[in-house]
């Protein structure tokens, strides 16, 4: 047995001397752990760890087939998303005991704190003394034991699992309900307990949830069936999307849930002109040629930085609100135009591995396919907190979407209308943040960039956590930017439009006098190289496209992107639809799109007297609107706007 002494070494170099064992097949002993945070992180090889002491939070987190004992308590977060393997503690945990576990078994022989189980996917979680309130929150399947006391609103929220209660029941949570329970659960139980040495004389209620909340009572109309109202024509007020509303308002009874963005005018980067006179653009044949434009993002704490041709990504976007040919298509189009791919919310596919030369893997709040494999083989990890078209929300996919394949990936239940927390389970602060990308990192071995996704909100405080908590970069996204499904009147009406996200978050920086410690890629409606180069000379590092791609790829905006019934195959799970994309044939379009974008970017770089992008700067834009000078603290020159339109004309 190898010994690991936390009084002469920091975790860090304890977790590689833990992984170097498990690679020799060796048990470890760690000896004065004093409540550190992350021990065994990132193990993935079935040996035995004895905590001799107490641990702090994440102990045996993001780990697959070890068997963790901890003499005595543990903090919050223990075997957080571990898939196989075990973790016995023999005193009490902390909130979240067994957080999105997928298959481990984890024994609390004490008490255990709140929302224990949370979006817990598979597996068994027992606690032998009492829970604290909302245990089995947002649960999507797997068992929870308690033998003692509930807490309150026990099984708050789930969608799937159960829960066998051996004391009191304090409350039900929302869609929970006690059903019966049968002589082989019993016995399934009894000899979990005796496998582990857990004595228990009492009998059990079983929890389960109600099905009243698993679907919308109504489901989204594809299409409208009768014609629009003509009279108003293209009135700003009763126009035809503010008729749309009402008509299908009248039919569900409740807000609409579509995919896509705001359809309302907002101030955005079009508002924004070149100052310079580029009546001359064009005139030289190879700008690319004459522009530096290849570009590290996330090396600033010691990571291997994303290394991407131009300062361009493919923003976000989830297998599951898109198909999985659509999916490769965008990742083979990235590989082709060497930039960085984003698996999204919803996991991460071979395919789309296999054809993007650099990936980011995403983690959102329901931990939706989200495992230490994946991690390892990404080029970049990122945490979702929110995204521009649904600030402050957590995902959504509707049931028609949540195929029983699609489900085996994300570990939930198939056919339901999936929300995802709108917080992450661990994540109540600052000052948690900070300690999950330290168990990121931890699980990583440090190789990989740490970047954070935020919707555009309270922006001031955000890229100051940003900084306070160690991010590589952030992916801010405007209310410009679409998403799969979401509530309409968020998407039109709540968030802060891009051109201001990126001078608040810049204004921020400037306040911590940060500027060169925090990347920003810039996200939310960047249509093309015009937008990307104004949005860098605003200050952005880099910017992401996410629409623009799609449509460069086929889609052609028919609104179904919610309801699953894409007729182009793209945003569909429905087998007849997505067998009319051809992943192959729209991978060189979107590829061909990306080198426009490339030559439009390159272009107005030379044409503006630059070798390198990132000499673009704000003395190069002026504003078109009062609004946006506002906005940007710009100068106001409207009479650019016809020089700005034949521009346009020239890099269309």
């Amino acid at each position: 047995m190898v010994a690991v002494d936390l009084a002469e070494i920091p975790v860090r170099e304890a977790n590689e001397r833990i992984r170097e064992a498990g690679a020799r097949g060796e048990d470890v002993e760690v000896l004065n752990p004093d409540a550190r945070h992350h021990i065994g992180v990132g193990l993935t090889d079935p040996i035995t760890v004895r905590v001799r002491g107490s641990a702090g939070y994440f102990c045996g987190g993001l780990t697959d087939g070890p068997r963790f004992e901890i003499d005595n308590n543990v903090g919050w977060g223990v075997a957080d998303n571990m898939y196989q393997g075990s973790v016995v503690v023999g005193g009490n945990a902390g909130a979240i005991a067994g957080v999105a576990i997928r298959g481990a078994e984890v024994v609390i022989k004490g008490n255990m704190g709140s929302r224990a189980g949370q979006v817990m996917k598979a597996g068994t979680l027992l606690c032998a003394g009492n829970a604290n309130f909302m245990a089995g929150y947002m649960m999507y399947g797997g068992r929870i034991v308690i033998l003692g006391e509930s807490g309150e609103r026990l099984g708050e929220d789930m969608t799937g699992g159960e829960i066998f209660l051996g004391g009191g029941l304090h409350s039900l949570g929302m869609d929970a309900m006690v059903t019966d329970i049968s002589r082989d659960e019993i016995d399934s139980i009894r000899a979990f307990l005796d496998r582990y040495e857990i004595s228990f004389k009492g009998t059990f209620q079983k929890v389960v949830n109600a099905g009243k909340r698993l679907r919308y009572s109504t489901t989204e109309p594809t299409v409208r069936s009768l014609p629009f109202f003509a009279f108003s024509d293209h009135s700003d007020y009763w126009n035809r999307k503010i008729q749309e509303d009402v008509y299908v308002k009248a039919r569900i009874g409740r807000y609409r849930v579509r995919g896509y963005g705001g359809a309302r005018a907002l101030p955005h980067l079009s508002d924004l002109a070149f100052r310079k006179d580029l009546s001359h653009l064009g005139q030289e044949a190879d700008p690319v040629s004459k522009v530096k434009m290849r570009t590290l993002i996330g090396g600033k704490n010691g990571a291997k930085p994303l290394d991407i041709s131009m300062p361009l990504m493919i923003a976000p976007m989830s297998y599951g609100a898109l198909s999985r040919s659509a999916k490769q298509a965008i990742a083979i189009a990235s590989g082709l135009s060497d930039i960085a791919e984003n698996t999204g919310e919803g996991g991460m596919s071979d395919a789309q591995r296999d054809a993007a030369k650099q990936l980011i893997f995403q983690c959102l709040s329901g931990r939706l396919g989200w495992n230490i494999h994946d991690m390892r083989r990404a080029d970049g990890i990122e945490i979702y907190i929110s995204q521009g078209a649904k600030p402050g929300f957590g995902g959504q996919l509707m049931a028609k979407k949540v195929t029983p394949e699609l489900a085996a990936i994300r570990g939930i239940p198939a056919g339901i209308d999936l929300r995802s927390p709108s917080r992450h389970p661990d994540i109540l602060g600052a000052d948690d943040l900070v300690i999950k990308v330290e168990e990121f990192r931890e699980a990583t071995g440090y190789k990989l960039p740490i970047s954070v996704k935020l919707g555009a909100g309270r922006i001031h405080d955000d890229i100051k956590i940003a900084v306070k908590d160690g991010f590589d970069f952030v992916e801010l996204d405007g209310m410009q930017g679409s998403t799969g499904a979401g509530g309409a009147e968020v998407m039109e009406y709540v968030g802060i439009p891009t051109i201001a996200a990126i001078v608040a978050a810049l204004d921020a920086l400037d306040d911590i006098g940060c500027r060169d410690k925090l990347e920003i890629v810039l996200m939310g409606g960047i249509r093309d190289g015009v937008d990307a180069v104004k949005a860098l000379c605003l200050g952005a590092d880099a910017v992401a496209m996410g629409t623009a791609a799609i449509v460069a790829g086929g889609c052609i905006a028919c609104m179904q992107c919610h309801v699953g019934q894409c007729v182009t195959g793209i945003a569909t799970q429905d087998p007849e639809h997505e067998a009319r994309y051809k992943p192959q044939v729209e991978a060189r379009n979107i590829h061909r799109f990306l080198e426009t974008v490339r030559w439009q970017m390159a272009a107005l770089t030379h044409a503006m007297g630059y070798h390198d992008m990132t000499q673009l700067n704000r003395e190069d834009l002026v504003a078109l609107t009062p609004e946006a000078a506002e906005i940007t603290g710009l100068a106001y020159e409207p009479g650019t706007r016809e020089r700005e339109a034949e521009l346009l004309g020239k890099v269309g």
